[in-house]
This record gives structure tokens, sequence and C-alpha cells, in this order.
């Protein structure tokens, strides 16, 4: 057994595991820096540190993400740091049970991208559960680790 965050984007259902979760947050326009990847929005001082931005609409899929009042940002451990992922909506926390969960392989065959990590079947929905360390490339992952560092000194500026 195991409990989920569930979330929505793009008329799709999410979870994360809880424990990759550090909070939930309101979401405000983060900080604009230039020469990043499209789906960065940028930075925001959480903690007295700076936590880079998602947009997890253009980096799952391609499409800017309209931000509405039900908008919020899960701060995810991503790696050794944290992340913060916009979503359209939290749905809620969910305990899942082995039965409920199907993984995203099958095989030696993989049905699904890297950090699909596999399937929460419930009755009324097919949830996609995500990994989130694997939600990025190296190239990616390098370019937002740098971010971390770089951003810190433009906020404190």
């Amino acid at each position: 057994m195991k409990q989920v965050i569930i979330f929505s984007n793009s008329s799709q259902n999410f979870a994360l595991e809880i424990e990759r979760i550090e909070r939930i947050i309101e979401y405000s326009k983060p900080k604009k820096l230039p020469e990043t990847a499209d789906y960065i929005q940028g930075v925001i001082k959480y903690n007295e540190k700076v936590l880079p931005i998602i947009d997890l609409k253009k980096r799952l899929y391609g499409i800017d993400g309209e931000k509405k009042e039900s908008s919020k940002i899960i701060v995810v451990l991503w790696k050794s740091a944290h992340l913060g992922l916009v979503v359209d909506d939290i749905l809620g926390i969910r305990t899942i049970d082995e039965e409920s969960f199907e993984e995203s392989r099958i095989g030696e065959e993989s049905i699904s991208s890297e950090y699909i990590r596999g399937f929460i079947k419930l009755e009324e929905d097919i949830i996609i559960l995500m990994d989130t360390d694997k939600l990025f490339s190296f190239v990616q992952a390098r370019e937002i680790m740098e971010l971390e560092e770089e951003s810190l000194e433009v906020m404190e500026a």
C-alpha cells in the first residue's frame, strides 16, 4: 500500500508518491530567467532558497499551461534538490493497494516514457504514476541544477 497525491493536468489525472512531495503551495508567478528551456517558467523564493518552477503541461504535452484559480505548485524532492511543478488542480490524497497498481513495463518492452512508473487502475479512471527523478533527460537536469545556482544570485541582487 502506498499513499499518492492525485492531480490533473490537461484533462489527464496523474499521481505522485506522497513521500516525494514536500508541500503544495498556491501558484505565484515565477521570475522569468533568460535562455532557459520553454517549460521552465522561472524561479520563486521558497524557504529562503530558489525554487525552479516547471510548467508540467509544457514539459509533457508541449503546450503552454493556462493558469487557473485552481492551479497549484507541487514542491517535490527531485534528485538532491527541490522543484516546483505547476499543475491544473489537486484532486486529493489516496491510498493505493498493490492490486490497483500496474508497472509500465511489460517484459523487456516499455509501453511508456521513462518518467511513468506505472498505472493506478481505479473503477472510474486510470491514473499515471510519475517518477519525478526521470522527468528530465541528463542535459535538461543539468540545466535545472545550474539554474538554481545562477538564479540565487539574481534573486539576491
